[in-house]
């Protein structure tokens, strides 16, 4: 059944803007997986999901932080965090401070995943460092989807990979030269 939901949804392309919302993708799903799935998928989302009512989670579920999740979830949830986990590394290290409070400790380590990580933190600009760090990420939810073609790893690394492009649409260069603008007058303001 979730084969027909995947054949209905929107192929996403981390260059292009969704042809879906988050809340509109989550509640097209509620129908085709399980409860705990659907939760799943709303935690993933986490606000974006919460443009409609009914996508919610309730506070019941919100109050089980133990509650059992997937295989499928728990495996992106470590590749995510080895992911962050190499980053704070990295920023710890240049700040000089030390990463352990910032470390989210997954079960196993992927070598591949470090050099990709390694790899973004050698290139010149924030930008190139993100672009580089999804492109990872898109990269492994295509693995997730690996382990059941047809059914949830699919649809969850699916709903990864709309995650990430929702994210690319949402910048805009004028926004963020606005951003910088804001950071760099805080900063000249007590040197003024």
């Amino acid at each position: 059944m979730i084969a027909y939901l995947l054949a209905s949804l929107p192929t996403p392309r981390l260059t292009e803007p969704p042809s879906i919302e988050p809340a509109t993708f989550v509640e097209r799903c509620r129908g085709f997986v399980s409860e705990e799935r659907w939760h799943d998928l709303v935690e993933l989302f986490g606000p974006d999901a919460e443009d409609a009512a009914a996508v919610r989670p309730t506070p019941s579920d919100e109050s089980k932080p133990d509650r059992q999740r997937d295989a499928v979830t728990r495996a992106w949830r470590d590749l995510s965090a080895q992911i962050g986990d190499a980053v704070a590394v990295h920023r710890a290290a240049n700040a000089r401070r030390d990463p352990a409070p910032y470390l989210q400790r997954p079960s196993g380590y992927r070598v591949d995943v470090a050099a990709a990580v390694e790899t973004a933190f050698a290139l010149p600009n924030p930008g190139a460092r993100e672009r580089a760090l999804d492109e990872l990420r898109w990269r492994l939810a295509d693995e997730l989807a690996l382990r059941e073609l047809d059914g949830f790893a699919a649809l969850f690394a699916r709903a990864v990979q709309l995650r990430l492009a929702w994210r690319w649409a949402r910048w805009e260069a004028e926004a963020g030269w606005a951003a910088l603008e804001a950071n760099l007058r805080q900063l000249e303001a007590p040197h003024a």
